[in-house]
Order: C-alpha cells, then sequence, then structure tokens
C-alpha cells in the first residue's frame, strides 16, 4: 500500500511524519520507556512500503495469561452535537436512527440528557460478538439486555459515552483516565468541522497515548464543499499531532486499519450516516475487529526507572460507589494489577485522613455477570464489608481517588503494612500549552487515573518558571486530602485553557 493511499492526495508520509507537535514529542518519550518507538517505526515502515511484507514483527508481551483479551473499551470523544450518543446507539442496537433521537433516547439516562440531547455524565454500554456476527439482545430491561449479550459472546465491546460540552471537560477527563478506555473514537459533526473542543479532545487523547479512529457523521445532510473543508481541517490537525490519517473506505482497507492502529500513528478515518446508514458497516466491520493491546496493561515493573519498595500486587481504582438494597456498598472500576478472588482481603482508601480500611470481597459482578474472580483489564464491580466492626461503610464517605489495593508483608513475620498516601509528589512534567509562565505557587487540578484534586507546584528544579514546550522536574502538593499515587503514573494537570501531562 503506497503512502498516497495511507493519506490520501493532499500529503505525504515523508512531511507528516516529521511534522510532530509538542504532544506527539511527549507521547514519543513516554513510548520510550516501554521500547516501543522501534515497534511502531517498524509497523508505519511496514505499511507504507518502505520495508518488505516478509519482514516479521515481533511484540513483546508484559503481560501473563491472567490478562483480560476478551474486551475492548473504546471511548466516544469529540465536540457537542457531534453525533457521539446516536452512533452509540445505533451500533448497539444494529438500527438507523429517525433524525430527532431515536437511538440516542437509547443511551442516555438522565432526564435532562433527554431533553436537550446533550450527555452531562458517562455512560456505558456494551456489544457482544460470537465469531464475526454481533448478537442482538432481545430482552427489554436493560440488565437482562446486558445478560443475554454476555451469555451468548465470545467477545465484547464496550463503548464509553462522555461529553463534549466544555463545561463538561472534568468529566470527559474522568473517564480518559480513570476508565482505561482501550481506544478513543473521534466523533466530527461534517457539517460542524473541527471546533475548538474536537482539538481539546485529540491532544488530550494523544498525551494518554491513546490510539484514535475517526467517525465523520451526518453526511446526508452536509454539502459536499463542506465536507471536503471539514476533512481538509481533520487531516491538518492529526498531521499536527503526529497522526496519519488513513479512508477506509471499503471491507480490505478495514482489515487493514484493524491490524495497524495499535502503533498509535495511523489514524482510520471513517465517513458515515447514522440515519441512511451509509458507512455504518464499515465502521461495524471495524469495531468487530479491533483488539486490544497488551501494553495497555503492561506492568510498571516494566519500567526500570521506577523503584518502589511498597508496590501493590493488586490495584483496583474505584471509578463508582453503589448502596444496593439486600446487598449493602457496591464499588466498582477496572482491575490494574493482580487477580481479586471472592473472600479477598483488600484494604480501602485512602479517606479524608489518608487512611485505609481492611475490607473482604463478598461478591463479584462483572458487566451484570456473576463471577468467581476477575482478571487484570477486567470492569468489576465488588460487594465489600467492612472488617472493623466499629466502622460502617457509606456511599457519603467515599470520594474521588480511593483504590482498593493489598497489604505489604513484614520483611520479619506475618504482619501485613497498610499502604500509604501521599500529600506530595515529584513528577517530570511537560508544559503543554499556557499563555504566559507557570512557576511555584502554581495551582492545577490533576487528574490521575480516577483521582482527581487540585495541587500546588512548592518546587521546581534547576529552574524558576516553565512555559509551553518546556519540560522540568517539579513538586507538586495536594491542596485538600493526601491520595494514593503510584509511580511510573501518568497524569495530566489543567488550569482553564493551560494544561501539562506528566
Amino acid at each position: 500500500m503506497s503512502a498516497e493511499e495511507i493519506i490520501g492526495k493532499d500529503g505525504s508520509v515523508e512531511k507528516s511524519a516529521d511534522q510532530y507537535s509538542i504532544i506527539d514529542q511527549v507521547t514519543k518519550s513516554m513510548e520510550g520507556k516501554l521500547n516501543l518507538n522501534d515497534r511502531d517505526s517498524q509497523i508505519h515502515q511496514k505499511i507504507s512500503g518502505d520495508v518488505d511484507v516478509e519482514d516479521e514483527i515481533y511484540y513483546q508481551d508484559f503481560l501473563t495469561e491472567d490478562f483480560e483479551k476478551n474486551d475492548t473499551r473504546i471511548a466516544m470523544i469529540g465536540n457537542v452535537d457531534s453525533g457521539k450518543s446516536t452512533l452509540i446507539g445505533v451500533l448497539t442496537n444494529a438500527s438507523l436512527d429517525d433524525g430527532r433521537g431515536a437511538a440516542r433516547s437509547l443511551v442516555l439516562k438522565h432526564r435532562h440528557e433527554q431533553d436537550n440531547g446533550r450527555t452531562s455524565a458517562v455512560t456505558v454500554e456494551i456489544m457482544g460478538y460470537k465469531g464475526e456476527e454481533q448478537v442482538i439482545a432481545t430482552a427489554r430491561n436493560h440488565a437482562q439486555r446486558w445478560t443475554e449479550v454476555m451469555e451468548k459472546s465470545d467477545h465484547s465491546v464496550t463503548m464509553i459515552d462522555l461529553c463534549g460540552h466544555e463545561k463538561y471537560l472534568k468529566t470527559t477527563l474522568f473517564g480518559l483516565t480513570g476508565l482505561m478506555p482501550d481506544l478513543a473514537m473521534l466523533v466530527v459533526g461534517s457539517n460542524m468541522g473541527v471546533q475548538m473542543m474536537t482539538r481539546e479532545h485529540i491532544s488530550i487523547a494523544c498525551a494518554l497515548n491513546i490510539p484514535i479512529f475517526v467517525a465523520v457523521t451526518k453526511v446526508d445532510i452536509c454539502p459536499e464543499n463542506i465536507l471536503k473543508t471539514t476533512r481538509t481541517a481533520l487531516a491538518k490537525v492529526l498531521r499536527a499531532n503526529g497522526k496519519l490519517p488513513f479512508p477506509v473506505k471499503d471491507m480490505t482497507a478495514v482489515q487493514t486499519a484493524a491490524e495497524t492502529i495499535s502503533s498509535d500513528r495511523i489514524t482510520p478515518v471513517f465517513t458515515l450516516s447514522s440515519v441512511t446508514g451509509q458507512g455504518v458497516d464499515l465502521l461495524r466491520a471495524f469495531v468487530a475487529k479491533v483488539r486490544r493491546s497488551a501494553l495497555r496493561y503492561a506492568t510498571l515493573d516494566s519500567d526500570p526507572e521506577v523503584v518502589y519498595e511498597r508496590m501493590p500486587t493488586i490495584h483496583f481504582p474505584i471509578d463508582c460507589v453503589y448502596e444496593v438494597k439486600g446487598v449493602g456498598l457496591v464499588v466498582g472500576g477496572t482491575l490494574l494489577r493482580g487477580r481479586v478472588d471472592l473472600a479477598c482481603t483488600l484494604y480501602l482508601g485512602p479517606d479524608r485522613a489518608g487512611a485505609f480500611l481492611p475490607v473482604s470481597i463478598r461478591s463479584i459482578e462483572c458487566r451484570r455477570v456473576t463471577q468467581s474472580e476477575v482478571k487484570r483489564g477486567q470492569s468489576a464491580t465488588f460487594a465489600i464489608r467492612s472488617l472493623n466492626r466499629k466502622v460502617v461503610l457509606r456511599k457519603s464517605a467515599f470520594r474521588k481517588g480511593m483504590v482498593l489495593v493489598d497489604g505489604l508483608k513484614a520483611p520479619t513475620g506475618t504482619a501485613v503494612l497498610p499502604p500509604k498516601a501521599c500529600r506530595e509528589f515529584e513528577a517530570s512534567v511537560v508544559i503543554l500549552h499556557h499563555s504566559t509562565t507557570i512557576g511555584c505557587g502554581y495551582q492545577p487540578v490533576i487528574h490521575c487515573g480516577v483521582l482527581r484534586q487540585s495541587a500546588e507546584m512548592v518546587g521546581i528544579k534547576e529552574r524558576e518558571t516553565l512555559k509551553t514546550g518546556e519540560r522540568a522536574t517539579v513538586r507538586f502538593r495536594f491542596l485538600y486530602f493526601a491520595d494514593y499515587v503510584l509511580p511510573g503514573s501518568t497524569f495530566i494537570f489543567r488550569e482553564g485553557r493551560a494544561k501539562g501531562i506528566g
């Protein structure tokens, strides 16, 4: 396949590959820790015809057999009113939209969302596949539909519907950092063009090293000249972030896109309409073929720069909390390290005082199906019970940033040491954008996994100020509570339009 087929007739691979933005440079430097640059370069050369097809590319697997491979998590990003919720409704129910919100009404869960058509909270839907064929549920009840899909499927796709409006950006950031998506689907309204929030979402996904593919929607109501302008503007923004647009127009291109998207350089672009069905079959086939990359859940132990004697073997960040009548307190999240079984004893915290509470796992559910254990990479909910009879678990006591982790065995004896929360931490950061300069006393909001809290810069090594594009080692201090932060974690910090990554 030639370079012209990859990105179209309005540019070349050589020219695009050299036009890296600051964000792409940061992403490449982070990938270098896992030795991914050589792999991505080989994939890029193989696709563009620079090396022989016979040259095999071997992937280094950092994971064990306990890694969950039968689920792919896709986050929906893009500007408000671009058709994200509608597209999820079309994909999950195998039916088209009527142009008046019928498809999105099956996805949106709040009354005010139904009234104004705008997502304000994270919504999750699933798609099931038996081989290459999609499993369509027939039950009317939402919980029963999920159970039916999971029972009949051998592979599932989790669709995470995020917010597009600027005032809900913190919710979108929480979905991208805390829910651990494997891919991000950028939805662009062809009649609206590339808006400011579209650029913002692209930059955030690139900073977090999340592979992107694009769905250009509403082509049935878009004039040809406006569609051409949107495509040109989209290609320009993607290349500015080190991405190579790859228009998908047939099933052969779908297979190529599914095999190369894990390189995080090739960006498949689909043109479709949720009303007429144009291009939806290609997107549906791509979603069925794409699989999560094992490197997404690579352990921090693979990074020689990360040394931490209290590294947990089990790490379960909590992204949602429920109080279920007859069951008690239920917490949900994604298991990033280890394996969790029934009756397992873990530490819940940190609370507002920075302490951890021992709890026991009473029952486990994964996508509304009862399980006896959870592997790394699986999203699940745990019914938990406090092992301290003096403490009663309440939903009001939870806050963002709480986790379930195991304790550390003492060097001598059988005692178990509880985990520790930190109030201050050091990080290597790069300023992605700021209108002026940043110095000590700057107070951005830290987004690290499920953690979201304001922090103050209390020290910058060998510098007094930082401006856009500069990197340094910075010491942060949380303003309100001590939080649990693992060494080697990636985070984003922002304040207004200014943002950075560390």
